[in-house]
């Protein structure tokens, strides 16, 4: 009885970690409809985060199809296309320059590339490409007459310690880093590490795309994400749809794995937010 315990439990582990490694490639997408402005046409974004140099098919194929089919109007990417070894540089910007075929995009930088030894050279060649990049700066754009202004947040790499060595950051960091947000406009913040919501909603940001979190890595029912990159357990941003006051975050599982190649429960992720 206790060799078939045994072999069983064995093959339920392979099984698992078999169903972990084959759900990278279960490319997911997910639609947050959000009510902003009560009338008019919606205006559509697409997120993707935390890619890592992973490929949906040749030359991102799957991944380019998948988001030609929604349509967007600007395509928004919050950090983490590559790896800090460098790895994936080569594919990101063919993936912006295919993705460029479809519309705006804009880029804000995630841990993995301020820390890549090519940053400078790769940030050269990204705008080459025609991408908007934004290192804490803000780009204005009119979209069937609403006006929207883009701000990409770039955080030191303190601000990405894990959980016990974090410091503070408040909404007089933020306008350190932007200056004041715009009061005239809709604020868009593409802000790589979500932990600190609380402080972009202080500063003004209406809607907040982030991804670092990767979904947790597995998701349980009832409790969500089981770890973050900062080693928190059961994270209180995971992924999905948060508010605060009037702000609201869009917080995708991302695309690709780091450190750990599996996902549990927690199909890699195409964001849709439809702004009506």
């Amino acid at each position: 009885m206790a060799e078939l315990f045994l072999i069983t439990a064995a093959v339920l582990i392979i099984l698992l970690l078999v169903y972990g490694y084959l759900s990278n490639g279960m490319l997911a997408v997910e639609h947050y409809p959000l009510s902003v402005w009560g009338d008019g046409e919606p205006i559509k974004i697409v997120l993707l985060a935390d890619l890592h140099g992973s490929s949906f098919g040749s030359g991102n194929r799957r991944l380019i199809q998948k988001i030609q089919k929604q349509s967007p109007d600007i395509i928004c990417m919050a950090g983490d296309m590559t790896v800090k070894n460098g790895k994936g540089t080569g594919s990101c910007l063919a993936l912006c320059k295919e993705l460029l075929e479809i519309c705006p995009v804009y880029y804000a930088p995630g841990n993995h590339e301020i820390r890549m030894e090519c940053y400078e050279h790769f940030k050269v060649e990204l705008k080459k490409t025609g991408v908007v990049w934004l290192d804490n700066a803000h780009h204005d754009l009119v979209i069937r007459n609403r006006r929207i202004c883009v701000y990409g947040l770039n955080l030191e790499e303190e601000l990405y310690h894990k959980f016990w060595q974090k410091t503070e950051f408040d909404n007089g960091r933020m306008e350190q880093y932007l200056g004041r947000a715009g009061r005239e406009s809709f604020n868009l913040l593409l802000a790589h590490n979500p932990e600190y919501f609380k402080a972009y909603q202080e500063w003004g940001a209406d809607l907040v795309l982030s991804g670092h979190v990767h979904g947790g890595i597995a998701r349980l029912p009832l409790l969500g994400g089981v770890i973050s990159p900062s080693l928190q357990l059961f994270p209180a941003y995971d992924a999905g749809l948060f508010q605060r006051g009037k702000s609201r975050m869009v917080l995708t599982r991302g695309l690709g794995t780091h450190h750990i190649r599996l996902r549990f429960f927690n199909n890699p992720e195409i964001s849709v937010i439809n702004l009506s």
